[in-house]
């Protein structure tokens, strides 16, 4: 079992390691640029930062069978994006599930994949996959593949070329179907425009256009109140939730007196 970088307090990654140790398998994180086979077929790692940022984490592998070749994000974002160099890839699993960090222009114009995969909850209340991210893929006529529209996406690669069983996704960001299905509220993060246009004054395909947004506050206002780990939780992140990635004992407090005792935004809730 490959494993990346770092850990978690969380009951999912306790549950996670668990597991594994019930059923005799070992953890263990993957050395850069190593490989190992599937058959014919090859896996090679591309990153396996240590940044302390359970994103960045991610290990990025190269699979490649044949002529194919599929590049698998995970949570990366831009900043690991910027450290691969692989060329052109048939199929691009994108990173954090469409999120405005991850999947820059200069990125996706360096691989070029043929096929995008976006693995993202339905109405899910970040907004994933970004109105911009979204944009960019259309724009670029980059075939999308989702889980919230799809459900499990199975492609086969034959050596020279890949198939898949899902129907062909939409280009529309997940704040339009957050909004539309939940009263029209706005989410709290990649909260964009999602009505942008191209230079003839069309839309780019994104359903449910909205007038464009009343900004909003910024949340690192002191007035704010914010929720951090409380018990033996070693977090030094405080959330917009009290429930958010499964924290227990979450403690609240305003947004000052959490930075003063230390604590930093979480990067997914703000």
């Amino acid at each position: 079992m490959f494993v990346s970088n770092g850990d978690a307090d969380t009951d999912t990654y306790r549950d996670f390691i668990t597991s594994m140790s019930n059923k005799g398998v070992n953890p263990s994180v993957p050395l850069l640029n190593s490989e190992f086979k599937l058959g014919t077929s090859t896996f090679k790692v591309l990153s396996v930062a240590n940044k302390n940022d359970p994103n960045n984490d991610s290990i990025v592998l190269q699979y490649t069978n044949g002529n194919d070749k599929v590049l698998l994000m995970g949570d990366a974002e831009s900043e690991i994006e910027n450290s691969i160099n692989v060329g052109d890839v048939d199929l691009l699993k994108v990173g954090h599930h469409g999120s405005h960090s991850s999947s820059s222009k200069s990125f996706i114009d360096e691989v070029n994949p043929k096929y995008a995969v976006i693995l993202v909850g339905k109405d899910n209340e970040y907004g994933h996959p970004n109105a911009e991210t979204m944009e960019l893929l259309q724009r670029k006529g980059i075939e999308v593949h989702r889980s919230d529209e799809c459900g499990d996406i199975v492609f086969k690669s034959s050596g020279n070329g890949l198939t898949v069983d899902c129907k062909e996704g939409s280009y529309e960001s997940g704040e339009s179907y957050y909004n539309r299905n939940n009263g029209g509220s706005n989410v709290s993060s990649d909260n964009v425009d999602s009505s942008p246009s191209n230079d003839n004054g069309g839309n780019y395909g994104i359903v449910d256009p909205k007038p464009e947004p009343t900004p909003e506050p910024e949340p690192q206002s002191s007035g704010n109140t914010v929720y951090a780990n409380g018990g033996s939780s070693t977090s030094n992140k405080y959330h917009s939730s009290p429930t958010a990635h499964n924290m227990e004992g979450a403690i609240d407090m305003s947004e000052s007196d959490a930075k003063a005792q230390g604590y930093v935004a979480c990067k997914i809730c703000y």
